[in-house]
């Protein structure tokens, strides 16, 4: 194609491949991170079995059921997933609370730690992670080559 004397025909070539390759990374980059929340939820299960947290009262199979993985989303510009439990007394058994009317029934107010579940698998997931994101850059090059 010729305008004005000059020929953009390459530059019209290499505009639509990098809206190709730009497309193709933002749809692996999609489903990277959807694979690695999956990863984290699947911990965060096996962390909740190894602590027992259903054996005090609440049933182990309900916490387990409604811990998952998010959709993936844009925050703040970035895409990102989420592993976390909807169950509602999660954040509870996380962080621990405060119980009224004490252990013993008292009436006393007692604290009752939270076992830290979350913070524990994503201690041990960090440095897979970080592992993994390496290949993806590297088959993201790779494709660009």
């Amino acid at each position: 194609m010729a305008t004005n004397g000059f020929d953009t025909s390459e530059l019209a070539k290499y505009m639509a491949d990098l809206a190709k390759t730009s497309k193709s990374v933002a749809k692996k980059s999609k489903k990277f991170l959807k694979k690695e929340a999956i990863k984290l939820s699947k911990e965060q299960k096996g962390e909740i079995k190894t602590l027992g947290i259903g054996t005090q009262g609440i049933v182990e199979k309900e916490v387990l059921a409604k811990t998952k993985a998010g959709k993936v989303y844009k925050y703040n510009g970035d895409l990102t997933c989420r592993a976390y439990s909807s169950h509602p007394l999660a954040h509870l058994l996380n962080n621990g609370h405060i119980h009224k009317g004490g252990k013993n029934h008292d009436g006393a107010e007692t604290f009752v730690p939270g076992y830290h579940f979350i913070e524990k698998t994503e201690e041990a997931f960090k440095s897979g992670y970080y592992q993994e994101i390496e290949k993806l850059i590297e088959d993201i090059i790779e494709d660009i080559d």
